[in-house]
């Protein structure tokens, strides 16, 4: 029973924090990858 209720209480929590994303979020977290990828020694930008 309790387990239900952590569920609940996550997935309202996701859906708070995917209210707060800022337009751009995508684009972001694209910038992040490739600059991760990029620390990896991998060059994918020329």
């Amino acid at each position: 029973m309790d387990e239900k209720k952590d569920l609940q209480e996550q997935t309202e929590e996701k859906k708070d924090q995917a209210k707060e994303l800022s337009p751009t979020w995508a684009h972001e977290c694209i910038e992040d990858i490739d600059d991760w990828i990029e620390s990896q020694g991998i060059y994918l930008r020329q």
